[in-house]
């Protein structure tokens, strides 16, 4: 307990970061709450008109609360390691806490456009899918990430150690997250060119920015817990940024088969989505590489489970399922069918949920002064969530498989087939429960773990140095 007490000396700012991870946990609760909502809708189809929200606000509220849930858990997880690996506090610490209240009220705000303003102010609410926010939010949510980059790069440039890989890999996703944001906010009167830079924002966030982000908190933790070299754990995250780079820039042409781009991209899309799974599956070989080169018992084996499943995740979920339906020849079959949301809820959970939740284990018993914390709560809420999910993907892409069959081979029409379907989508309900299990009770251990108080000076948890 006395570690976490001295590093809250040494480096205060990191207790404004609990309010980022516990923040982050409650809002994936809620996303978790609409799926259910969703998957139920699914079942009991003439139920639809009974519900206060229409089915396509439900999704625009799942996917959105996403993308704020995973924001707020990666800025609340590079505020809490930069300071050790600079060997420096938060250049602007004040600025830590304007940033959680600015970017949780332009959520809000989101929220409310969304269910109250959908198809009615284009200002509020864009209604592309993944992009439903209005031009408003856009701006808004631009300069909030933009005071997070300076912060952060403030932070770096007066940092007291050698600029460390992980540092410069951290700042290399934290910026291209801004840069690949704005194509998402140029109008394009061509539906084609519209599709085409909507990609960037939705791509290279999730397989470039924030993969390198993934990359370089990994190997943060993995430097903190155990006593790997580290020019070891360097290494590996050097060739895996190379390979996420060459594979992720160009592997975006997956995106662009069948929106009327030139035919070059499907030789481009295929040949490079193929190589994907390579980076993928060198931050799993790394991970455990550098934990088996380990002498040092981890005793935060919570945080352990979530990294092994995070990159294990990564792995399967985002490069081996996608790959299974992005080579052109499968994708022609497999496009718009279950099978694309059955890789998607494989990839996002099974990365950057585990990852956000490994830090929050980390961060939240080491600023709560609490590190000998009872560990089962986690570990049950680890296993809820991966059985849960697994049944979820697994469904889903059965519910696929049978949809291409039926509806791509044979030329039965959607509703025909929708029937078909209907005991998978129960399946999924059912693991979409159990997984939800998991996630409250992860939620209310973390909660727990953060009711202890650490005392830290005022003075110093905001002095800017």
């Amino acid at each position: 307990m006395t570690r976490g007490l001295e590093t809250m000396s040494e480096y205060p700012s990191k207790i404004k970061t609990r309010k980022y991870f516990i923040a982050a946990i409650l809002l994936f609760i809620v996303q978790m709450l609409l799926g259910l909502v969703m998957s139920v809708n699914f079942l009991a189809r003439d139920s639809s008109t009974n519900l206060p929200l229409t089915f396509d606000i439900l999704k625009a509220l799942h996917l959105n609360l996403m993308v704020l849930w995973l924001l707020l858990g990666f800025i609340g997880g590079l505020y809490y390691l930069l300071p050790a690996e600079t060997g420096r506090d938060i250049k602007h610490p004040r600025l830590i806490d304007m940033q959680f209240w600015f970017l949780l009220l332009i959520g809000i705000g989101i929220i409310i456009s969304e269910i109250f303003f959908t198809g009615r102010n284009w200002w509020l609410v864009e209604g592309r899918e993944y992009l439903e926010a209005g031009r408003v939010w856009d701006l808004l949510l631009t300069a909030g990430l933009l005071s997070v980059v300076y912060n952060v790069i403030a932070t770096i440039l007066e940092s007291k150690n050698k600029l460390s890989s992980p540092i410069l890999v951290l700042a290399a996703g934290a910026i291209g997250s801004i840069l690949m944001y704005v194509p998402g906010e140029i109008w394009f009167d061509s539906i084609v060119a519209a599709e085409y830079f909507r990609w960037w924002v939705v791509h290279y966030w999730v397989e470039a920015s924030f993969e390198l982000i993934a990359a370089g908190v990994i190997a943060l933790i993995l430097l903190a817990m155990t006593q790997v070299r580290r020019e070891i754990i360097e290494k590996y995250l050097a060739i895996e940024v190379a390979l996420i780079l060459l594979t992720g820039i160009i592997g975006q042409g997956h995106h662009y088969y069948w929106i009327g781009t030139p035919g070059v991209w499907i030789f481009l899309g295929g040949l490079f989505s193929a190589l994907q799974p390579v980076p993928l599956f060198l931050m799993v070989w790394s991970a455990y590489k550098d934990l088996k080169e380990n002498k040092k018992p981890i005793l935060n084996k919570v945080v352990l489970y979530m990294i092994i499943g995070a990159t294990i995740g990564n792995f399967v979920g985002a490069g081996l399922w996608g790959f299974l339906h992005t080579l052109p020849q499968i994708n022609f079959f497999t496009h718009g069918t279950q099978i694309t949301s059955s890789h998607a809820h494989f990839a996002t959970p099974g990365t950057y949920l585990l990852l956000v939740i490994g830090i929050a284990y980390l961060a939240i018993p080491e600023i709560s002064g609490k590190l000998n914390f009872s560990q089962y709560r986690g570990k049950i809420g680890f296993w809820l969530l991966v059985i849960g999910f697994l049944n979820m993907i697994i469904a889903l892409m059965i519910a696929g498989v049978i949809q291409v069959y039926q509806q791509r081979v044979e030329g039965l029409g959607f509703m025909s087939v929708q029937n078909t379907l209907l005991p998978y989508f129960g399946w999924r309900l059912i693991g979409g429960l159990i997984a939800f299990a998991g996630g409250l009770l992860i939620a209310y251990d973390l909660i727990l773990i953060s009711t202890i108080k650490v005392k830290v000076e005022r003075n110093n948890i905001n002095k800017e140095i």
